[in-house]
C-alpha cells in the first residue's frame, strides 16, 4: 500500500517540475522554487528511506513477510532478485530527479548536495520519531 502512494506523490511531483520547468518566471524565483521543491522531495524519501531498507533486507536475506515465516531455501535466488529490483528502482527515483532539478534550477551544486541531505536526515527523524513503537518492524 505504501508503494501505491509513494507512486501517485512521486508522478504528482515530477508533473509540477516538469510544468514548472515549461513555465517562463524570473530565474531567481524558479531557482527558489525548486530548491522549496526539491527539500520537500528529499524529506518524503528520507521518511521513507527506512521502509525501503527493511523492505530490501527482508529479500536479500530471505524473508519477504518477516522473520517469523519461514521461506524454503530454494527461493532465496528469487527473492534476492526482487531485492536487486527494489533497490534499482528505488535508486532510479532518487538519483535522477535530484540531478534534473539542480541542472535545471541552476543551483550550486555544494549547496543542493548539503540542503538535500539535511531534508533527507530530517525525514528519517520523522519517521523514528512517529513510528508506533508497539510495531516489529522486521
Amino acid at each position: 500500500m505504501i508503494t501505491l502512494y509513494t507512486l501517485i506523490v512521486l508522478i504528482i511531483y515530477i508533473s509540477i517540475i516538469l510544468i514548472l520547468e515549461k513555465i517562463n518566471f524570473n530565474e531567481k524565483i524558479k531557482r527558489n522554487t525548486f530548491i522549496i521543491l526539491s527539500t520537500i522531495y528529499n524529506g518524503f524519501m528520507g521518511y521513507i528511506d527506512t521502509i525501503v531498507v527493511l523492505i530490501i533486507y527482508g529479500y536479500f536475506a530471505n524473508m519477504p513477510k518477516g522473520s517469523g515465516y519461514e521461506i524454503p531455501e530454494s527461493e532465496i535466488g528469487f527473492n534476492f532478485m526482487i531485492g536487486i529490483i527494489t533497490l534499482i528502482i528505488y535508486l532510479m527515483l532518487l538519483i535522477p530527479i535530484n540531478i534534473y532539478i539542480q541542472k535545471k534550477g541552476k543551483i550550486n551544486l555544494k549547496f543542493y548536495t548539503i540542503l538535500n541531505t539535511l531534508a533527507t536526515i530530517l525525514g528519517i527523524i520523522i519517521f523514528w520519531i512517529f513510528l508506533d513503537k508497539s510495531k516489529q518492524l522486521f
